[in-house]
């Protein structure tokens, strides 16, 4: 019985190990790095609550907080705690009432180059992009960095 339970526990381990290589190695396509932090079981439940209270995933909210922080630092402008500001530009765009149809709002960076729904300006591959999701058969929505957070 207990060489069964090893087997399995083993086999687990392997799967779990074969699944977290898979997602490193679809990171690099992406060409994003992962990052991994240990944190207090409180600072946790924090993170995970504000993200649920955002509407937005945890590695979104954790991304925008951490460009913030050296966006502030690289400008030598920090107008409120970075945790404060958490999420305000993703909070701002979530808002928009000029896009009926979309569901919801996703930062991705593009694959190609696209033009930009709020100002119809052509946004390079590569640029990071806010990207309203809408039900299927509407057109989906792309907005700059003026876009997004202008209102």
């Amino acid at each position: 019985m207990d060489k069964i339970a090893k087997a399995m526990r083993d086999m687990g381990q392997a799967q779990a190990q074969i699944r977290r290589d898979k997602a490193r190695v679809s990171a690099m396509k992406r060409k994003e790095e992962y990052l991994g932090a240990r944190v207090p079981g409180e600072l946790r439940a924090q993170v995970i609550a504000r993200a649920n209270e955002l509407g937005i995933p945890v590695s979104i909210l954790i991304r925008n907080i951490l460009e913030e922080a050296f966006a502030s630092v690289t400008t030598g402008v920090e107008s409120a705690p970075v945790a404060a500001r958490a999420g305000t530009a993703v909070q701002r765009t979530m808002q928009k009432p000029d896009y009926p149809s979309v569901i919801g709002w996703e930062q991705i960076t593009l694959n190609r180059s696209m033009i930009c729904t709020g100002c119809a300006r052509e946004i390079e591959a590569g640029a990071r992009v806010t990207l309203g999701l809408t039900s299927p058969g509407e057109d989906h929505v792309i907005l700059c960095g003026n876009c997004k957070t202008s209102d």
